[in-house]
Formats: structure tokens, C-alpha cells, sequence
């Protein structure tokens, strides 16, 4: 059936307007909305086609190559385009979030299937989840930057070509984290020497470890209830930010912890959160304050969006309504909290739920708390982890110090 791009317009309006939009986000759908019935009006283009869709995207395609679109506005643009099309085929519009491309994606064909091999490989091993994704993330970077080096056969590696990895990774992160990605190499060389791609390989990974020399960024608990009490419980954003940032602060759970919380994971009868931890796949069992369990009983009740079908605890604010995504959502809470608040690190550094996580341990280290119960109340798997908060315990360091008593320096009175 033909329809007018006018008409269209003003039945995707309608097919958006129960997704609970903001009122900017709306307005924005309606502007590039505006940009296709024009592009199309140039044409002499009245009623509805695929093939203008097809022809305005490879415009908008083009005027961002060139440098005239930014990002933002081509996407807004395309997506769009795409929703008209769906309201003309089906009469109606699913939000759903965008599914982000394959990390393994930015690989060629030569090396994609060595990285999709050594994923497999790593699975073999007994090795936790965030373990495996640690070292993937490492194997896709050195695997991306091969070519550049001149290497077009996964099966010509040299040690040198080791070394000259070892030199380039150095310089895409810190000397912190340098510690772990030798180990990540490492495990790639062994896999490579297994696979046959090149013999003596993890030889040339060096042995020596980089100790992070940094110490660790803590607020106090001025600073804590700063940052809690800075969110704006006059909103729902404010009721799931304020919750969130009491779990992070009273329970020390790791953000990806707290972004998968799900609603059965807190007991309420018992005053009770347990859960399984993203990163070691074991589970915990936590005390719920009086206090944390009132703020999220507050949100459930009066923040979070009631059309959600998601079992997480929390949720987005604008649709579609599902659980938040760790690598920006949760950050950007912390960090909003921080600039509101006006909360700095006692070394300046840090704005995220972690700093949270390693105040909570400082303070009950300050409190006595021995380390092995600190590091069960982290959910860490053995107390060697959490002596890296012992840096931050400044009353407890100083008492370390040694005088110069029988080792005096010469000349000294």
C-alpha cells in the first residue's frame, strides 16, 4: 500500500510516542525525520520507497566520510531512516538497544581465525570467564597490529616479532598493567607453540613483572556520604544512582557485580545479598543494611520504570528498559556523583564505583578488620588480593617505618 512520507512521519510519531522517550530524543527523531522528507522532495519524491531509504543512507554515508556529518548525526540519521522503513513494512516499532559489532571484527581474515582459535583454547582451560576475556582482549590487539608490522602468515612469527609486540603493547597501557598483559602473552606464545605457529615463542616475553607503583584512590566517609547524598531523590534517576552508589559503599561489590544484580538475588525476609561474582564465578553472601535496603526498596517502588520486563534491580531510565551496561552506565553515575559533589581522592585519581570498593576496604582495615576477613567481605579468592589495599591505610604505613637507630648516618649528632 503507498503512503505519503508526510503520513509515514506521522505514524512513526505515533509508533514512538509509548516507548517513553525524552522529550529531546523525540525531538530529535522528528528533525532527521524532517532531513529525509527534504532529501527526498529534491527528487520530486512524494510517496514512500525503500529505495529512497537506500539513497538517503548512502548520502548521509558519504557526507561522513567526507567530514561534513559528525558521527552522531549520521547515526541519527540512518536510524531514522530504518524506523520509517519498519513502521511502512510492519505498521509499528520495537526499540530494542543496538547490538554492538564483534570485537573479533577489526581482524583480518588472516588472523581473525587464529583469535577465534585461541578463544576456543582458552575455554579448554580452567581459567574464570573474565580471565579468558582478559587475555582475548590482549590476543586481539597484538593479533590487529600484525599487519602493520609487515606479518601476512600467522604461521611465519618470529621471536622478534614477540619482542616487537612486547614494545607495542607497552605502549597502549599502563606500566601497571604491563604485569598482566606479559601474562596474557605469554599464554598466547604457548598457545601459538602448541598450534604450531612458531617454536620458542614465549621465550621472548619477558620475565620480569612491573609492579603498579601507584597507590590506591580513596575517599573518606565525609566523602562517601557526599557523594550518596548528592543525588537528586526528587527523580527516578536519582532514587537508582543513590541506591547504587550505597551498595557500592556499604557492600565493596565490584561495579559489574552491582550492574547484575538481579531482584532474586536480594533476600529480604533475611536481610540478605547473594550472588554469583562475575569474575571468579563464586558466590557471596552479604549483609543488607537497614540503610542500603531502604534505598532500593525506595527505587523499586517509586523509580523504576514499571514497563520494564528486565529481572535486573537496575534498570535504564529511558527505553528500552533493560539492566545498564558496565562500561559506560555505571560510570558515568560515579562520575556525575563525584562532580556534584565536588569529592576528590586523597591522591587524585579515580571517579568510578571502585574507588568506592577500595574505601569500603580501607575503612575496614582502619576499623581492624583482619585481612582475611576483608578479603571474603570483597569476595576475593585468597588475601593476597587485598593486601593492595594496604597502601591506603596511611596510620598503619607510617608504623612500618624504621628508624635509624644502630645504622646511623655519619656525622650525625
Amino acid at each position: 500500500m503507498n503512503v505519503s512520507i508526510g503520513e509515514l512521519i506521522v505514524q512513526a510519531d505515533a509508533a514512538m510516542s509509548g516507548l517513553q522517550h525524552a522529550p529531546s530524543t523525540t525531538m530529535q527523531y522528528r528533525w532527521a525525520w524532517s532531513q529525509f522528507a527534504r532529501f527526498c522532495s529534491r527528487d520530486g519524491i512524494d510517496e514512500f520507497r525503500e529505495e529512497a531509504v537506500a539513497a538517503f543512507i548512502e548520502f548521509v554515508a558519504a557526507e561522513y566520510r567526507d567530514g561534513r556529518f559528525k558521527g552522531w548525526k549520521s547515526k541519527l540519521l540512518r536510524k531514522a531512516a530504518l524506523v520509517l522503513s519498519e513502521v511502512a513494512r510492519t505498521g509499528s516499532y520495537e526499540w530494542c538497544l543496538a547490538r554492538p559489532a564483534h570485537p573479533n571484527d577489526a581482524l583480518d581474515v588472516v588472523f581473525r581465525p587464529v583469535q577465534e582459535q585461541f578463544e576456543r583454547w582458552l575455554q579448554g582451560r580452567s581459567l574464570a570467564v573474565s580471565t579468558q576475556n582478559l587475555y582475548a582482549t590482549v590476543s586481539r590487539a597484538a593479533l590487529a597490529w600484525l599487519p602493520d608490522r609487515g606479518v601476512a602468515d600467522a604461521r611465519a612469527l618470529s621471536r622478534m616479532d614477540v619482542s616487537a609486540m612486547v614494545v607495542f603493547l607497552g605502549s597502549r597501557y599502563q606500566p601497571g598493567s604491563m604485569r598482566t598483559v606479559l601474562s596474557a602473552l605469554r599464554v598466547l606464545c604457548r598457545f601459538w607453540e602448541e598450534s604450531g605457529y612458531g617454536v620458542g615463542l614465549s621465550q621472548a616475553v619477558p620475565a620480569q613483572r612491573v609492579r603498579r607503583v601507584r597507590s590506591v584512590g580513596v575517599i573518606s566517609a565525609d566523602g562517601v556520604d557526599a557523594l550518596v547524598n548528592s543525588a537528586a531523590v526528587s527523580t527516578p534517576m536519582g532514587l537508582r544512582d543513590r541506591a547504587m552508589l550505597l551498595v557500592g559503599a556499604r557492600t565493596g561489590l565490584r561495579p559489574v557485580d552491582i550492574a547484575g544484580l538481579r531482584l532474586r538475588d536480594i533476600d529480604w525476609p533475611h536481610a540478605r545479598i547473594t550472588l554469583t561474582q562475575h569474575k571468579t564465578g563464586a558466590s557471596v553472601t552479604l549483609p543488607l543494611l537497614a540503610e542500603v535496603g531502604e534505598a532500593i526498596a525506595e527505587y523499586l517502588l517509586h523509580g523504576r520504570p514499571v514497563d520494564g520486563d528486565d529481572d535486573h534491580v537496575f534498570l535504564r531510565s529511558h527505553a528500552p528498559y533493560v539492566g545498564l551496561t558496565l562500561s559506560h552506565s555505571l560510570y558515568w553515575v560515579a562520575a556525575r556523583a563525584f562532580a556534584r559533589s565536588g569529592t576528590v581522592t586523597q591522591n587524585g585519581t579515580g571517579r568510578g564505583f571502585r574507588v568506592l570498593r577500595a574505601s569500603f576496604a580501607t575503612r575496614l582495615l582502619a576499623d581492624g578488620t583482619p585481612l582475611p576477613v576483608i578479603s571474603g567481605a570483597l569476595g576475593h579468592r585468597g588475601i593476597t588480593s587485598a593486601k593492595h589495599y594496604l597502601s591506603a591505610d596511611d596510620e598503619r604505613m607510617r608504623e612500618c617505618c624504621l628508624d635509624f637507630a644502630g645504622i646511623e648516618p655519619r656525622g650525625a649528632l
